[in-house]
């Protein structure tokens, strides 16, 4: 592991690889959006362009799926969402090879998390804001992404925070292309799952068990010959929590939730949990400064494998 310097000038709020993970795109409480494409000769990142996106802090950045287009968007304290297509034709560096094709303004507070849905989906964009809005817009023509229609919203909150104390908020889409499309959405302690109807329409349909504080991130798995889907939190009360999902018998009923692993091995806040493409292994980052690597074993259960750190080598994931 070595450094790797964004230029931005004041704190990085988002990395996020595309689709191959050839690209990386950076947003920055300095308003602005970065883009680097690796280079195969040196093993280092080269910058491909960056510009002014927002009027505030920018939290999310994400990538559409490419055979959407080079499509970014991104969410800002300025409570509005902006999607970006790159223009070719421009000169790399030159602040103009992302072009904004949408602005959403339909969020009244600062919006804390946003994503695209898997393409098997179509081009929706889901994102929730500090008054605990939970909305899913889609691009009804993914020919035409300059125009996005608001198809769901919700409020996940039953009373507004206290300014005081810390809050969190965070989603993230089930990846399974041969299940329901559900998509999952955390104000604070609470999560909520909603699933699409076939008449088009959103309905929630499970619910996470209380966690013991905010949670800072979430992260559906992908599910590859599994017959269940599993959930992953990362918790501000220390710990990494696993969660089978399982789909009702019957049409129209409650989804099975089960918390299956807990794990408090970062000893303090956990900030991000994310799956591999074949939702095999979990890694997660916590204020101990390391990301450490959960697999299942032959009996399911989940077991670190591994320890990632800045400062020093540690045992590397075999598999």
């Amino acid at each position: 592991m070595k450094p790797f310097n964004t230029g931005h000038e004041e704190l990085v709020h988002d990395v996020a690889y595309d689709f191959y993970g050839r690209r990386i795109a950076t947003c920055s409480s300095d308003t602005s959006v970065k883009v680097f494409d690796r280079n195969d000769s040196t093993g280092e990142w080269d910058i491909s362009d960056s510009w002014k996106a927002h009027d505030a802090s920018i939290i999310k950045v994400c990538w559409a799926n490419p055979e959407f287009g080079k499509v970014l968007a991104t969410c800002s304290h300025d409570s509005t969402i902006k999607v970006w297509e790159e223009n070719i034709r421009e000169k790399q560096n030159s602040g103009k090879r992302w072009k904004r094709v949408a602005t959403i303004t339909d969020h009244k507070g600062p919006i804390y998390d946003l994503a695209f849905s898997p393409s098997h989906c179509g081009l929706k964009l889901a994102s929730i804001s500090t008054d605990g809005q939970f909305k899913i817009h889609e691009a009804l023509d993914p020919n035409a992404i300059g125009s996005w229609t608001n198809i769901f919203e919700t409020n996940t909150l039953s009373s507004a925070p206290s300014r005081q104390l810390q809050s969190s908020f965070c989603l993230s889409w089930g990846k399974s292309r041969f299940s329901k499309e559900y998509v999952v959405a955390c104000a604070l302690e609470q999560s909520y799952i909603y699933q699409r109807q076939e008449n088009g329409k959103y309905i929630q349909t499970g619910q996470l068990p209380a966690h013991g504080s905010i949670i800072r991130d979430i992260s559906w798995a992908p599910s590859i010959g599994r017959g269940y889907q599993l959930i992953a939190t990362a918790c501000k009360d220390g710990l990494v929590r696993i969660f089978k999902i399982e789909e009702p018998l019957t049409e129209g009923g409650q989804l099975q939730v089960s918390l299956i692993n807990q794990f408090d091995d970062h000893k303090g806040d956990v900030w991000r949990v994310s799956w591999n493409l074949t939702g095999t292994i979990l890694s997660s980052a916590g204020d101990d400064g390391r990301v450490r690597l959960w697999k299942s074993t032959y009996n399911k259960e989940f077991q670190c494998v591994g320890i990632v750190s800045a400062e020093q080598k540690h045992d590397a994931i075999e598999d």
